[in-house]
């Protein structure tokens, strides 16, 4: 025996509603059913923003992934402030000589 279940909404988010599960391939009274059967499922209600529990073993996984991540060789120009990047870039292509900056 089928029983019914009934709520009260504003006409417009119930037009709104309805035409958009239509639009889904859907209909109200299979939403709502499908709602039933995923609630008694797994005992939780489908919208429910809950911060997800991370767990220890997947820290680990995550943390394993980064330390296995190779740095680049640190380059000559690591130390080195932008000024001196461009002096040496252009003294380098013979645009400027080291008496040129000094």
């Amino acid at each position: 025996m089928d029983a019914m279940v009934t709520a009260r909404m504003p006409q417009g988010k119930k037009e709104a509603g309805n035409t958009i599960l239509y639009e889904l391939g859907t209909n109200p009274s299979q939403f709502i059913n499908d709602i039933y059967d995923y609630v008694i499922t797994t005992r939780t209600l489908p919208f429910k923003n809950e911060p997800e529990t991370i767990k220890a073993v997947d820290i680990k996984k995550a943390l394993d992934f980064i330390e296995s991540i190779p740095l680049p060789a640190p380059s000559r120009f690591a130390t080195m402030t932008a000024d001196e990047i461009r002096q040496e870039r252009l003294i380098a292509r013979g645009l400027a000589t080291e008496a040129d900056f000094k």
